[in-house]
């Protein structure tokens, strides 16, 4: 519920006009508008998509029973003290992706058939977030990963390199460069600057000599490059000014294959950069690891044990990495409600995280019930909501309600046929 504002002000009506001498102008849109209760601006909120790219062994994650009163899974008993703050959805999928290993790519865009050959992606819902309300922040977006996985896409399909190295991401977010550094990139920004200064005038000059269909295309790039024109503005007048100082030491890069406490690295920047208000949307990407927290001594070979082929032995070792990660997960959750936001109340509580797959089961390459589970934000959670896989909502219809809690007006994404999930109530 929006908190109320109260003012003493005299209240104008919103159709208040200036007379004078035969004139009559309308005034524009004046605080003095507001009635003297007024909804506060709504405070903004964030987004972590987490793909888990080796999936997860859905029997010891998604619950027998269905609602509030489901027994923990032995993946869920890891994150009971959270409980309350997720759910966990199961029979979800996107229509006509059916592609083991390629469905990755469609996780955050719906885009049919990711294995052809002809396959072009659409925008990820990372990236239209960042589209509409990116501009609010220093960084419109950050794509981290534990080892090159990416599912973040422009509008354009292309894929966008994540960082995967916690060290330099905290570097980039909170530390300072040098006066040398800072000049040396301004220095980039206004070469870019003038580099599109130039394409401008001369796509002007074209659109001249051109058709009705071309120059309509044209007018739809020199957008564009206003866009990246103001995106350039902002980079430079961030650049000069000072990065927030988070309180805590810069991590250090976990050694190669230790990539369960990378992971669990990420989320700590990931949270830090949230809670300055760097950015509000990120993903992460996770696609395997050697080590793992549970049990350190060991070595895995994580993609043939998610191949386990109902391999009892093996299972037990995938469920060991695989319950470190959702424990990395739950403890992400506990850390934002104990972390409070800039605006009041709890960060978790302007957070949307959403860990899942684009595989139900990786032994067998199935794209179909995949698990989800969706954290913080507005939602009423504590719950197992069991759709039907033979007849289930498509996954973007929960795109499109977690779009709507960022503030992104629309009603429509990727295969989407509704804009929420049943069930999943704010």
């Amino acid at each position: 519920m929006n908190s109320a504002s109260f003012t003493t002000r005299t209240a104008l009506s919103r159709r208040a006009f200036l007379r004078g001498a035969g004139v009559t102008l309308a005034l524009p849109w004046l605080d003095a508008m507001l009635p003297a209760f007024a909804a506060a601006p709504a405070a903004p909120m964030r987004f972590l998509g987490i793909l888990n790219t080796l999936s997860f062994h859905t029997p010891f994650l998604f619950p027998k029973e269905a609602g509030r009163d489901y027994a923990p899974t032995p993946y869920l008993e890891a994150i009971q003290s959270v409980r309350e703050h997720f759910s966990v959805l199961s029979g979800l999928n996107h229509p006509e992706v059916r592609d083991g290993h390629n469905s990755d790519k469609s996780f955050l865009t719906g885009a049919p058939h990711p294995g052809s050959p002809s396959f072009r992606n659409t925008i990820s819902l990372d990236q239209l977030a960042a589209e509409q309300i990116g501009d609010q922040t220093r960084y419109p977006s950050l794509a981290l990963s534990t080892g090159r996985v990416t599912f973040s896409y422009t509008s354009t399909g292309v894929a966008i390199p994540p960082e995967t190295s916690p060290a330099r991401a905290f570097a980039r977010l909170f530390i300072d460069g040098s006066p040398a550094e800072v000049s040396r990139e301004i220095a980039r920004v206004e070469e870019g600057q003038s580099i599109l200064d130039r394409v401008a005038g001369q796509a002007k000059e074209l659109q001249r000599s051109v058709g009705a269909r071309d120059s309509e295309k044209l007018d739809q790039y020199m957008t564009s490059v206003r866009d990246l024109e103001k995106r350039m503005e902002r980079s430079k007048n961030y650049t000069r000014q000072p990065k927030p100082k988070p309180g805590v030491s810069a991590p250090k890069d976990p050694e190669p294959g230790d990539d369960t406490r990378r992971f669990g690295l990420l989320l700590d920047i990931a949270r830090l950069a949230f809670q300055a208000d760097l950015t509000r949307i990120i993903t992460i990407g996770h696609g395997g690891t050697a080590k793992t927290p549970s049990k350190p001594e060991a070595k895995f070979a994580h993609h043939d044990l998610s191949h386990h082929g109902q391999d009892a032995g093996k299972i037990e070792q995938l469920a060991l990495i695989e319950k470190d990660v959702i424990t990395e997960w739950g403890g992400f959750l506990r850390h934002l409600r104990e972390t409070p936001d800039t605006q009041g109340g709890r960060l978790l509580d302007r957070t949307i995280s959403v860990l899942g797959s684009a595989m139900g089961n990786a032994s067998s390459h199935d794209s179909t019930n995949l698990p989800i589970l969706v954290g913080g934000g507005r939602f009423k959670h504590g719950q197992h909501l069991a759709l039907n896989p033979q007849d289930s909502p498509p996954l973007c219809n929960l795109w499109v309600q977690i779009l709507q809690e960022l503030g992104v007006e629309t009603a429509r994404f990727g295969t989407s046929k509704n804009t929420s999930i049943p069930g999943l109530e704010v």
